[in-house]
């Protein structure tokens, strides 16, 4: 499947999730995780201010800047503020992404189990047992893929220090590796609810890279929206995920059916 057309896919999936979820009246379905997802924001831009100031305060007395022209000390201070504010907002947003994963985990259980229902027309029995296992495997991935994301992300800053054409190359690549993560843990959620095991699904993931990539970058851009992005970016993401695959999986059965049947016409 063309790289380009899964991400061209995978785009097109935000407004048919919108489309899907207001043709099925799951609105109800999105109101307890846009509060926790507003809460959740509204703790990390606190604490995110608050360590920000904490950083630049001990570096400003610990390390003096050492010029008499007051421009240049205005200058080079603002740059040190303007950085350490911009690189801890950074950190707290990666942490703020993966806290929505774990603490939405059992509201997108419920809630992909919802759309999968509904648009392959196969309801699975659900129980207690099932929906612990599905809320445990979404958070298990969620801090996977946070710890891979980070150590990653890591070793892009550091090997851009040292190599300085590096530099303009971090930011997309980091970009990439938040989009590709991110979009993991929702298509998980889809073969999460069709029985697929999780190594299992880590291949369906990856054979759709753009899909989860394309999804995983709008959710990024999405999240950018003031305040709307906070409240529905992820379960919108989660919901787009979910229908860009079957979507995909529903044309590969059509194509192949039809392949089947010109075949055996041929034949006869």
């Amino acid at each position: 499947m063309d790289f380009l057309y899964q991400i061209k896919i995978s785009f097109q999936s935000y407004w048919r999730a919108f489309r899907f979820i207001d043709g099925n009246n799951l609105w109800r379905f999105m109101i307890i995780p846009a509060i926790i997802n507003l809460i959740l924001s509204f703790l990390i831009i606190i604490f995110a201010i608050k360590t920000s100031r904490i950083v630049v305060e001990y570096v400003l007395l610990n390390f003096q800047i050492t010029t008499a022209d007051r421009a240049i000390h205005s200058f080079i201070e603002g740059l040190i503020m303007v950085t350490i504010r911009a690189f801890v907002f950074f950190l707290y947003l990666k942490v703020y992404r993966y806290m929505a994963l774990v603490a939405l985990a059992p509201m997108f259980a419920i809630l992909s189990s919802k759309v999968q229902t509904i648009d392959s027309g196969h309801p699975k029995s659900s129980c207690t047992s099932k929906y612990l296992l599905d809320c445990s495997r979404g958070i298990r991935i969620a801090l996977r893929n946070f710890l891979i994301e980070v150590v990653l992300s890591t070793l892009i800053i550091a090997i851009s220090l040292v190599i300085a054409w590096i530099i303009p190359i971090a930011p997309i690549a980091i970009l990439i590796l938040e989009s590709y993560f991110m979009g993991y843990c929702m298509a998980d959620y889809r073969n999460e609810y069709f029985g697929i095991r999780s190594k299992e699904s880590r291949k369906l993931i990856n054979k759709y890279f753009g899909l989860v990539l394309g999804n995983g970058m709008l959710f990024n851009f999405i999240l950018l929206i003031p305040l709307l992005g906070v409240l529905f970016a992820p379960t919108f993401a989660l919901v787009a995920s979910g229908l860009s695959i079957n979507y995909i999986e529903k044309r590969k059965s059509v194509l192949w059916n039809s392949d089947q049947s010109t075949l055996m016409m041929a034949k006869s």
